[in-house]
């Protein structure tokens, strides 16, 4: 059993909960704008003026695409998601040009997520799943070493927290996989001109559903990093 925190330290962990919050907040806005909002304007206002629906599809496409780019450039490292971003938007985006089919070019958006859940759900057949080590780097970046060797250690000493960070591993690997068959499924059967629409309103939608769940569940079990 945790020991009662008196009204101080709860005072200082409310003032050091809500910039990580806003910070939170703000990243998931950026992330929908560049992902969301700025692919759809350029998309609609491309068909607007005349473009094809390939052109359009692809211009669309490469906004997030080089947004995970500059991130990259600027941090100068290497950013793994958004290597897979770039991968999967060149990939797409050739086959698209040799087949001609718009359409890959949103089924490739299945297949980022698919893949993604497929790796949370395989990591927990590891000693040390993905969320695991997502958790470390979280804590690292907030409160340095320190913090991820006492989440590594939660880990180690805690069958109840190993226990609860598996099942947010398979809640995720789960829903990530599902939105994958969907938007497969979306790019496939609906009218070309909509799917833009339709998948984006969608990944908001799950994105939205899964991140509000996330943040419930790991904040009222003692999970954030």
């Amino acid at each position: 059993m945790r020991p009662a925190r008196n009204a101080d330290q709860q005072v200082v962990a409310g003032a050091e909960a809500t910039p990580t919050s806003q910070s939170a907040r703000r990243a998931l806005v950026g992330r929908i704008v560049v992902d969301v909002v700025l692919p759809l304007v350029a998309y609609y206002a491309l068909r607007a003026l005349g473009a094809g629906v390939l052109a359009a599809t692809l211009a669309a496409g490469a906004v997030p695409a080089a947004n995970a780019a500059l991130v990259a450039a600027r941090s100068r490292r290497i950013d793994v998601a958004g290597l897979v971003v770039v991968s999967l938007f060149l990939a797409g985006g050739a086959l698209s040009v040799v087949t001609g089919d718009a359409r890959l070019l949103y089924v490739k958006d299945g297949w980022l997520t698919g893949l993604l859940g497929a790796w949370v759900l395989l990591s927990l057949t590891m000693k040390r799943p993905f969320m695991l080590h997502l958790g470390t780097a979280i804590a690292t970046a907030k409160v340095g070493d320190a913090g991820a060797a006492a989440w590594q250690q939660r880990w180690t000493d805690d069958p109840v927290f190993r226990r609860r960070l598996r099942l947010v591993s398979v809640v995720v690997g789960v829903v990530l996989m599902l939105d994958a068959v969907v938007r497969v499924a979306i790019a496939s059967v609906i009218d070309l001109d909509a799917v833009a629409t339709v998948t984006n309103v969608q990944y908001v939608v799950m994105l939205a559903g899964l991140l509000s769940w996330f943040f419930w569940y790991t904040a009222r079990h003692g999970l954030r990093a």
